[in-house]
């Protein structure tokens, strides 16, 4: 399967890395992924997104920043990281929009990522059809809600109950604006579950089989 790099430039003039992994014959079809804070593309919510939409005939662009080993990230503001996180984003979906040729969007965020859609999304017309797959969202990240409420396409939530961004009132709101929510119980942000790894490897197995069934 022929891999590229993107020509990404994000933040700070700073390149932002990535893959892109092209079906051999030409799909109409693209995943984004959007990584977590310290949660890498290589970690199983992300990794097996990614095995999925491969095996639906998607090509994945997979964004593999690495904000947690960034000193100058680390040391800015809250609001500059959002920035950052921002500015980094845009040039993702400005490098797709140059792609030009996919009829079928599906955006995959986890975490940070989920952050990077709420800012982001809401305000790309040429994005008003994608689908969207909100991995551990950051309800308790400023302008998240808020963002993810602008957001009128289809989409589906996958959240654990024992996620400290775990929020009722957030997920009852995205269910009245039509949004698909998987409340898995006993996992934390990384959907798993402390110290018991047959819980967590069959928890993941169900939340698959779900986006398997969603992205259809």
């Amino acid at each position: 399967m022929p891999i590229e790099t993107l020509p990404i430039t994000g933040h700070r003039g700073l390149h932002v890395p990535n893959a892109l992994n092209r079906m051999h014959e030409q799909s109409r079809h693209l995943a984004i992924l959007l990584p977590g804070f310290g949660y890498r593309t290589t970690m199983p919510a992300l990794y097996y997104s990614r095995a999925l939409m491969l095996a639906r005939g998607a090509d994945v662009l997979t964004v593999d920043y690495t904000y947690d080993l960034m000193p100058d990230f680390l040391a800015a503001s809250d609001d500059e990281k959002l920035a950052w996180i921002r500015s980094d984003a845009t040039a993702v979906f400005d490098a797709i929009e140059s792609l030009g040729r996919y009829e079928r969007l599906t955006i995959i965020g986890k975490s940070a990522g989920t952050a990077a859609m709420a800012m982001v999304v809401p305000g790309r017309s040429e994005l008003a059809d994608a689908e969207l797959i909100w991995l551990t969202p950051g309800f308790r990240t400023p302008g998240v809600p808020e963002g993810m409420a602008r957001c009128a396409q289809r989409s589906i939530i996958v959240i654990g109950s024992a996620d400290p961004h775990y929020n009722e009132e957030h997920l009852d709101a995205a269910r009245r604006r039509g949004a698909e929510v998987l409340v898995v119980p006993d996992l934390d942000h990384g959907l798993e579950k402390p110290n018991d790894v047959v819980g967590s490897v069959s928890a993941m197995t169900g939340i698959m089989q779900r986006l398997s069934s969603w992205i259809g």
